[in-house]
């Protein structure tokens, strides 16, 4: 079978609604769900932000966005720039769909901080996370110069459906913008989009403090969570890259990072300085060593939680081997 082609990723249904949108809801440590809100009270709200927000955003040069799939460690990366005495990471904001849906570009960094000062203050937990960094400037910061959003599947996802999106961000916002692809083996990306179907994987997380082997194991064997591979998650997975290759070829090269996942893992530091030259900040070693002590390397992997088909492994091997940005994880290499 050919591989699906960017109009795959589109949203569809209430998720493609142009009049409201999905607005996390920060509640502490059970934080997880979102909360559809009016897409023209979003809008009024970010013109007061952007009032409220201007002194700190005075100095801000740089509007930075993630791309690619879900549970790639988009919220562990994010919330590491975060944790930068001069950045701030939005999380579960969308930006880019609130951008399709008609908020300004300008008013897009007064969001983003507004969304990020409230994720600390309600404890910076998500799925049975806590993505805060000790000793780290989570909150106002004086002299603030990136600012953005780590929703990158569904940036990805409004880019297939608009294909001119980033673009139009590039030519309309004041800041210069750049765009952040985490990519992960796509077994595991795979493997984790299956078991969170549903959402009780995530409950567990949460009221675990994050799930362990043995109750996902039980959660499997009672039928609450999935034990087998869904060839819906592989198709949607095949999607995504090809909307972010298209996404890709939109972006100036220079505007443009990638960061394998288990790369990073394994070599925390060197990753965060690379990161930091990307975006313009200083690679202040507190920071770095702050943030690095936050990483564990990769351990169990979740592609080795669910069983697998010759078929579902033969489909994504000829997702790997049709894009450049997966590479790192063809045989051989």
């Amino acid at each position: 079978m050919p591989l699906p082609g960017p109009e795959a990723a589109i949203p569809i249904g209430a998720a493609a609604s142009l009049d409201d949108h999905a607005m996390p809801a920060f509640e502490g440590a059970a934080s997880r769900r979102h909360q559809r809100r009016p897409v023209r009270r979003i809008r009024r709200e970010a013109w007061l932000h952007a009032l409220r927000h201007a002194r700190a955003l005075a100095g801000a040069r740089t509007f930075v966005q993630f791309a690619g799939w879900p549970r790639s460690g988009h919220s562990l990366i994010g919330a590491l720039i975060d944790a930068h005495p001069r950045a701030a990471i939005a999380h579960e904001l969308d930006a880019m769909g609130l951008f399709h849906k008609g908020v300004p570009a300008t008013q897009l960094p007064a969001l983003c901080l507004a969304n990020a000062r409230d994720f600390t203050r309600a404890g910076r937990y998500w799925n049975g996370f806590s993505y805060a960094v000790p000793g780290a400037p989570h909150g106002p910061r004086p002299q603030l110069s990136v600012i953005g959003d780590k929703k990158g599947d569904w940036a990805t996802r409004w880019s297939a459906a608009d294909p001119d999106l980033a673009t139009r961000l590039a030519l309309a916002s004041k800041l210069e913008t750049r765009w952040i692809l985490v990519t992960r083996h796509p077994e595991d990306n795979v493997a984790t989009m299956t078991l969170r179907q549903g959402r009780h994987y995530d409950r567990l997380r949460i009221a675990a403090r994050g799930a362990t082997s043995e109750a996902i194991r039980a959660a499997q064997l009672d039928g609450q969570i999935p034990a087998a591979v869904d060839d819906a998650m592989i198709t949607d997975y095949q999607a995504l890259a090809a909307a972010t290759a298209a996404l890709k070829t939109r972006v100036p090269a220079g505007n443009w990072h990638e960061i394998p996942y288990e790369r990073f893992t394994a070599a925390p530091e060197a990753e965060l300085e690379r990161l930091a030259a990307f975006l313009g900040l200083d690679p202040d070693p507190a920071w770095r060593d702050a943030a690095a002590r936050l990483v564990s390397p990769s351990g169990t992997q979740s592609r080795a939680r669910l069983s697998w088909t010759a078929d579902q492994r033969k489909e994504l091997a000829k997702t790997i081997a049709e894009y450049d940005f997966l590479a790192a994880y063809r045989e051989g290499t």
